[in-house]
C-alpha cells in the first residue's frame, strides 16, 4: 500500500478527525499523533499537517473542504500576493503531490496572510520533488512549488494578515510536531531492549534505563503541556511558553534516546538494519524543527515579560 493509500484510507475511515486542541481531549490528540509515529514516521508527518490545517480552520470558523490537507508556512523562497494574483516559490511543500489542498503562508503589503488553496491538478502550481535528495522523508514527496498568475479568490482567505502567527492556536498546533518526535523515537526503545534480552551487558542495560526515562519524560511533559493547553485555551501568552519549554525539554529526550541507542548498540543497526537506519535519520531531521536557540532565547523573554507563569 503507497502512503497517498493509506492516508486516503486513513481518511475515509474518519481516523484524521482528531480532537481540536484547547477543548478538553488534547492528550488524546497527541497521543494519536505519538502512536502513528511509532508506525510511520512519513505517515505520521503528514497526518500532522492534515490535523493541524483542520484545527486551524476550526479556529477560524471556517469549514474545511472535503480532502487531505498540508500547511506550507516554511521561511525562506515565498510567495507574494499582489492585486489579487499569486506568485512566487516556497520550499518544504511536504506531501504537494499527495494532498488535495494546502493551507499557505503568502506576503502581502500588510503582513503574511493564509490562504486555503487547492492544489490538486492546479495548472498554475509546479510541483519539483527533486531538490529533495536525502532518503529522509522521502516518502512524503515534500516540493518545492512555483505558482505562477495563480488569482486569489475571496473565499480563500483565512483569517486577516498576521492572523496566522498571532492566534493562540499556533502554539497549541507546535506541541503535535513534539509529540511525533517522540513517537518517532520510541521504537528505538523496544530496539535495545530486544538486544539487551538476548545479550545481557550492564553497560546496555544502563543505556536502556535511561532511554526507558527519557521515553517516558516524554510523554508525561506532552501530557502536562496539553492540560495547561485545555484549562486556558484562549492565553496566547501561556500557550507560547508551554510550546516553547515543552518542545525543548522533548527535543533533548529525543537527542537523548538518539544518542544512547547507538552508544548501546554500537555501528550495525546504521549499516545493516534498513527501517531502523531510515526511522533515525527521519527523527534527526524532523526535530530540527524545533528551532534551538532562538526558541530558548524567545523562552528567557517570555519569562521577562511573565515571571513566575
Amino acid at each position: 500500500m503507497t502512503l497517498r493509500t493509506e492516508l486516503h484510507a486513513l481518511l475515509d475511515a474518519g481516523e484524521l478527525d482528531l480532537p481540536y486542541p484547547g477543548e478538553g481531549r488534547t492528550a488524546q490528540r497527541l497521543d494519536r499523533l505519538y502512536a502513528l509515529a511509532e508506525r510511520d514516521l512519513s505517515l505520521a508527518r503528514l497526518v500532522e499537517a492534515h490535523t493541524d490545517a483542520l484545527a486551524i480552520l476550526h479556529e477560524s470558523g471556517r469549514p474545511a473542504h472535503t480532502g487531505l490537507y498540508g500547511v506550507w508556512a516554511a521561511e525562506g523562497p515565498s510567495l507574494h500576493l499582489d492585486g489579487g494574483r499569486i506568485d512566487g516559490r516556497k520550499a518544504f511543500c511536504t506531501g504537494a503531490p499527495i494532498v488535495d489542498r494546502a493551507l499557505v503562508t503568502v506576503l502581502t503589503a500588510d503582513g503574511p496572510q493564509l490562504l486555503d488553496l487547492p492544489v490538486a491538478g492546479n495548472p498554475c502550481i509546479d510541483i519539483d520533488t527533486d531538490e529533495w535528495v536525502g532518503p529522509a522523508f522521502a516518502a512524503t514527496e515534500t516540493a518545492t512549488i512555483t505558482v505562477t498568475a495563480l488569482r486569489l479568490e475571496r473565499e480563500d482567505l483565512v483569517g486577516g494578515p498576521g492572523w496566522y502567527l498571532q492566534r493562540p492556536g499556533f502554539w497549541h498546533g507546535a506541541l503535535a510536531p513534539a509529540a511525533c518526535w517522540a513517537g518517532g523515537a520510541a521504537p528505538l526503545v523496544n530496539a535495545v531492549a530486544a538486544h539487551a534480552a538476548e545479550r545481557p551487558d550492564p553497560h546496555r542495560d544502563a543505556h536502556l534505563g535511561a532511554m526507558l526515562s527519557a521515553r517516558w519524560r516524554s510523554r508525561q511533559l506532552l501530557h502536562a503541556a496539553a492540560a495547561s493547553i485545555d484549562a486556558e485555551p484562549t492565553d496566547g501568552a501561556l500557550a507560547h511558553r508551554v510550546a516553547l519549554l515543552c518542545r525543548h525539554e522533548v527535543e533533548q529526550a529525543t537527542g537523548e534516546l538518539l544518542d544512547r541507542f547507538g552508544r548501546a548498540m554500537g555501528p550495525r543497526p546504521y549499516a545493516f538494519d534498513a527501517a531502523l537506519a531510515l526511522r533515525i535519520s527521519e527523527v534527526q531531521l524532523y526535530r530540527r524543527q524545533c528551532h534551538a536557540e532562538r526558541d530558548l532565547a524567545a523562552l528567557a523573554a517570555l519569562d521577562r515579560d511573565h515571571p513566575g507563569r
